[in-house]
């Protein structure tokens, strides 16, 4: 069901295509859940099922921000049990992380300075020292690394330089362009480190390369595509600008 959630996707996206995508992704969530509340089931052999309960979770777009944050909280508790009966499971450390900074993202606490640092630990741990763009999926560790590195506040972890040198070099993994968000964030990193016509030059690419055909995330690529041509739109106009990075060119 998860891994179907984008079938049958195109662009330009349909209210028929997002009601298909948000109800696959309710039923994965209340499903992974029942399992991984089994009681009767060892902890082990659940945390299939907590990963993707978080996996799903993380997927919020078009969900009241009251329940995407009770999933969030739910996904953060799954994982850390999660994190007890295996600490070597990889994907639990990464939906942790991106459960964590997802709650975070919009109302960074002063209070809590150590959780940038936390997090980027989390992300590299991830990787588990695979290079840039060949980790989990198509390099979401990586990506969720750069984010941080690029979005964080200035006085913890913000890293502008180290940002651009990991995406770009994470461009080179054979499947980073079956992510339209790993495209989309080295244009961004680009743009805001000063070089805009290399991140023209990559928006245009992916307006000009179309949806991908590899991977299950149809959905997803096609909304970030729509995203893309948005910040095309904007940085064409006004290429020293922010085109509205942190609120999807909208």
């Amino acid at each position: 069901m998860f891994a179907r959630r984008g079938d049958g996707v195109g662009i330009p996206l349909t209210g028929a295509m997002r009601e298909v995508f948000r109800a696959r992704v309710d039923a994965t969530y209340a499903w992974a859940r029942c399992l991984a509340d089994c009681e009767t089931v060892a902890g082990r052999e659940r945390n299939a099922a907590r990963t993707l309960l978080a996996f799903a979770a993380l997927k919020n777009s078009g969900v009241p921000d009251a329940v995407a944050n009770e999933r969030l909280a739910v996904a953060i508790a799954a994982t850390e049990r999660c994190l007890e009966v295996d600490s070597e499971d990889r994907a639990c450390r990464l939906w942790r992380a991106s459960a964590r900074g997802t709650l975070a993202r919009d109302s960074w606490n002063p209070l809590n300075l150590r959780l940038p640092g936390q997090l980027l630990a989390e992300f590299r741990a991830a990787r588990a020292g695979a290079p840039p763009g060949y980790d989990l999926l198509d390099g979401t560790a990586t990506r969720a690394e750069v984010s941080l590195l690029l979005r964080a506040p200035a006085i913890t972890v913000r890293n502008p330089a180290e940002a651009r040198r990991l995406i770009e070099e994470a461009a080179a993994a054979p499947r980073f362009t079956c992510a339209i968000a790993n495209r989309l964030l080295l244009a961004e990193v680009r743009q805001r480190t000063g070089a805009p016509e290399p991140a023209l030059a990559e928006l245009r690419a992916t307006v000009a390369a179309g949806l991908p055909s590899c991977g299950t995330q149809g959905y997803e690529n096609a909304s970030a595509l729509e995203e893309t041509s948005r910040c095309l739109a904007r940085l064409e106009a006004e290429p020293a600008a922010d085109p509205g990075w942190d609120d999807d060119c909208r």
